[in-house]
């Protein structure tokens, strides 16, 4: 295979990636607008309107303080790569609110989490959770 073959697959790889991510968010918000939304919600890439249930942001909301909810953006990233064994959730307090969800110990800043954990908190927060692809 030529070295034209392999950028030319690994163009269409990421432009694969790109359909699967047009989903997600133009802009994430914080769960601090999200409440004070009469109908809470973000704009897609695709130009959808997605739509959050205000019983998750409530549930969100009871496990983090309200200082913090300024800080928490939604939805929350379920990461998953082809380079990964499991999918990926980053940042303090979206470990902290999957950690609560999975009844597991305060989970630090990053943490890998795998199929039956991930049915876990997309059957909890299907609004406010989505997965995103990444290719390296």
């Amino acid at each position: 295979m030529s070295r034209g073959d392999v950028n030319r697959e690994e163009r269409l790889l990421k432009k694969q990636i790109m359909v699967l991510n047009r989903h997600l968010p133009r802009r994430r918000k914080t769960l601090k607008e999200l409440l004070g939304e009469e109908r809470p919600h973000v704009l897609g890439n695709d130009g959808t309107r997605h739509r959050f249930k205000k019983k998750e942001l409530d549930k969100i909301s009871s496990f983090i303080s309200p200082d913090k909810w300024g800080q928490l953006k939604l939805p929350l990233y379920i990461e998953i790569s082809s380079e990964m064994n499991g999918s990926r959730i980053k940042g303090k307090l979206e470990c902290r609110v999957v950690c609560r969800i999975l009844e597991k110990e305060d989970c630090g800043e990053e943490i890998y989490i795998y199929r039956a954990d991930v049915k876990v908190v997309r059957r909890e927060l299907p609004t406010t959770s989505q997965y995103i692809f990444l290719v390296k």
